[in-house]
């Protein structure tokens, strides 16, 4: 997993105060309006601190916006207003600083400021205002990378762990707006001073924005001195003594944090160079997620960090406990920041970075990690968990790694998906996280394919598709996104990007083959983290390679909610090849398996429309039609069989099947002394576990009953169902099976 996706923004002031509303927003348009800009942003933030969801609802139209303040609602969490700010105004026209807080909980510190950051990303920053028959009204939502860009920055950092750290950061950025620059910033941080080239300037912390007051600018140097304190428990909290509190064996000032300036998680415009200079005390190791240099001196440590391209915002972790091991693979530096305690060892490591590098550079072209520098870290503020995210040139774990891949229920691979995402982690834009996260767990299935065959490979994707169809995966992710959620409908960090978005590069690569494919995503590699890389560079770049327009084998799948529902009949001397999802139709090159008197045969139909006709009359009769027979498209599937499930075990009381199908247990009926469940499944791989008296067996329990797989009192364990009959699909709100 890295950082949320990107989005594009409009880079002229006139574009971003004439556009026009959007269908979408005209229909979401407020009935609530003020007699001038001020008294307009008085009574939005008013409603949000002290409304109901409805009332606020009539002041303030965007979906994600009001999302954050009914979420604050559901958790009964305190709800501030803050300042806001009329930032620049016409005679009808005006642009809105916004700054509301939703409280977290927690007492003070890094992680609470963090936090509230980003719990009101999607809400605070500034707005358009419109003057309509003398009343001011709310309008859409205007990215603060509107115009202005951050080119570089210079960071220096005096971490005292336990206590505060005090930063100061040298930005070089281009201020193209009329009504400040703004970036995001951890809402606890204490501001000392603010600069531009050397002189004060008027500024506001609030709500996660730091603005600042400056007139447009090609080029201006920003200067920002603040501290920002470690965490401190709440009053309550006795699970941390003062000992710990003050002195922690380990720590990190992580990306998600915010504790340095950026415009978001989804922007494009604050890839910057990056150097940072860090002084820690010397009993610490530590570690800036970037190619770096130290020097130990007078009992302080002092780190220097460079990014070898440019990149977005950084990670600081340190622990007193860490041991540093370098190494050289190929034409890379490689270093683990790790413990005695950790799993797996600095060559063992080593070893799985290098093969994924040799299987995935001859097809895709240098990463941005290998050509000089990555680094796998044991951060144990992340306790209790495995390999979890990617942090610029560094892979990041917690404490609780116990395996680097799992072939046999998942399957999947949490390492190599991290390492993955040095190919495409800089994608900006719209839907940035099918690029990051869709391309990570596609490359899973290249590497498990290559440790353990071609078996292990394609099962990845029928464990895709069941997640994407209703079930949920076995760290308890909850999938059922038919029809509930599209690619660019959701900006976050959604799991919809993982499961469906890895099947766009799936699916592309069946359907352009794997040189054009290859050609296709080293283009879009090599630019990487220098200007736009959404994707439409993507569909660019994969135009270029096949020298044709590739649009429609993407956008349908990015934009739509529901994947197609193709099925074939047989009707007398031809087939009928149909798309019935509530979409348009979606661009399909498909094969179609056809069953005849003398054996199976396949015939290719390129489904554009919502039917199209396969003539069999030299087939001498055709008795089935089968879509898609190999999987190699995101489709509902509709022949399988039914799958029965057993469990010998005639002491339980209760006894439930859980799966990675199943959105929630099926209680099993008793056959004397077995518990038997059956269901309809379409074809594919199923990962099934029994909870027996309301207790579901433990992770060393399931793999090793998956490897018994005829034994009754197995509690896990895998099931293919074949493709045997035309199943009577459920209907698209029943997420309960995989069908």
């Amino acid at each position: 997993m890295s950082k949320p996706g990107r989005s594009s923004t409009p880079h002229l002031l006139g574009i971003v105060l004439v556009c026009a509303l959007s269908p979408a927003m005209a229909a979401r348009a407020q009935s609530v309006g003020a007699p001038t800009p001020d008294s307009l942003a008085r009574v939005v933030l008013s409603r949000f601190a002290t409304g109901s969801p409805a009332a606020f609802d009539s002041s303030y139209g965007d979906p994600l916006g009001r999302r954050v303040m009914h979420a604050a609602v559901e958790r009964s969490s305190r709800r501030d207003g803050g300042p806001a700010r009329v930032a620049w105004s016409s005679r009808d026209r005006a642009v809105l600083l916004f700054t509301p807080t939703v409280r977290t909980g927690k007492a003070t510190g890094l992680s609470a400021g963090g936090d509230e950051t980003n719990q009101v990303r999607r809400l605070a920053g500034y707005y358009e205002a419109t003057r309509r028959d003398g009343t001011w009204y709310l309008g859409r939502q205007i990215p603060l990378d509107s115009a202005n860009r951050i080119h570089a920055q210079a960071i220096h950092v005096a971490l005292d762990p336990g206590h505060e750290s005090l930063i100061v950061d040298t930005l070089d950025v281009t201020v193209g707006s009329a009504f400040g620059f703004a970036v995001r910033l951890n809402n606890q941080a204490s501001m000392q001073s603010v600069r531009i080239d050397g002189r004060d300037a008027e500024y506001q912390l609030a709500g996660g924005v730091l603005w600042i007051a400056t007139p447009p600018r090609a080029h201006i140097r920003l200067a920002l001195r603040y501290v920002i304190a470690d965490d401190k428990p709440a009053p309550t909290d006795t699970s941390v003594t003062t000992a710990t509190a003050t002195t922690p064996a380990f720590g990190a000032l992580e990306n998600t944090d915010a504790w340095l300036p950026f415009f978001g998680y989804d922007s494009g415009n604050d890839f910057a160079a990056l150097t940072v200079t860090v002084t820690i005390p010397a009993a610490y190791e530590l570690t800036t997620s970037v190619p770096q240099t130290e020097r130990v001196a007078n009992g302080i440590r002092t780190i220097r960090g460079e990014s070898v391209h440019p990149q977005f915002i950084l990670s600081l972790m340190y622990d007193k406990d860490w041991k540093r091991t370098t190494t050289r693979i190929g034409d890379f530096t490689f270093e683990t920041f790790i413990t005695p305690h950790f799993r797996f060892s600095h060559d063992t490591l080593a070893t799985m970075v290098a093969r994924e590098y040799r299987l995935l550079a001859p097809r895709f072209g240098e990463p941005q990690w290998p050509s000089r520098y990555l680094a796998i870290v044991e951060n144990r503020v992340l306790h209790g968990s495995g390999f979890t995210v990617r942090m610029n040139n560094a892979v990041v774990a917690g404490d609780n790694v116990r395996i680097l891949d799992e072939p046999l229920l998942g399957p999947s691979a949490a390492f190599a998906h991290e390492l993955a995402h040095g190919w495409t982690m800089d994608a900006s834009g719209p839907a940035a996280n099918f690029l990051q996260e869709g391309w990570a767990t596609y490359c899973e299935s290249l590497v498990l394919g290559d440790l353990y065959g071609a078996a292990a490979g394609r099962a990845v994707w029928d464990r895709l598709y069941v997640a994407y169809m209703g079930g949920q995966d076995r760290a308890g992710f909850q999938g059922g996104f038919e029809g509930r959620q599209s690619l660019l409908g959701d900006p976050d960090n959604g799991r919809v990007h993982y499961y469906k978005g890895s099947w766009i590069f799936h699916q592309l690569e069946y359907a352009l083959g794997d040189s054009v494919f290859d050609r296709g995503m080293s283009d879009f590699v090599r630019h990487a983290g220098y200007g736009s890389n959404g994707y439409q560079e993507l569909i660019a770049d994969m135009n270029k390679a096949s020298g044709r327009d590739v649009s429609s084998l993407v956008m349908p799948w990015l934009s739509e909610k529901y994947i197609p529902d193709v099925d074939a009949r047989v009707d007398g001397e031809r087939v009928i090849v149909t798309q019935s999802q509530p979409t348009p139709p979606f661009d399909l090159p498909l094969d179609v398996e056809l069953t005849t008197s003398s054996g199976v045969v396949r015939r290719p139909v390129h489904l554009t429309s919502r039917a199209d006709t396969i003539d069999v009359t030299s087939l001498g009769g055709v008795t089935e039609a089968r879509v898609d027979p190999d999987h190699h498209f995101l489709i509902r599937r509709h022949w399988g069989d039914t799958a029965r499930f057993a469990l010998q075990a005639p002491s339980a009381h209760s006894v439930e099947l859980t799966g990675n199908f199943l959105a929630k247990p099926v209680p099993a009926t008793r056959v004397g002394d077995v518990w038997v469940v059956e269901l309809p499944l379409a074809e594919g791989r199923y990962v099934w576990l029994w909870r027996v008296d309301g207790a579901a067996p433990s992770d060393d329990v399931v793999l090793a009953d998956a490897r018994r797989p005829t034994d009754p009192t197995a509690r896990a364990g895998v099931v293919i169902v074949q493709p045997v009959r035309h199943l009577t699909l459920p209907s698209r709100t029943d997420t309960s099976s995989g069908n």
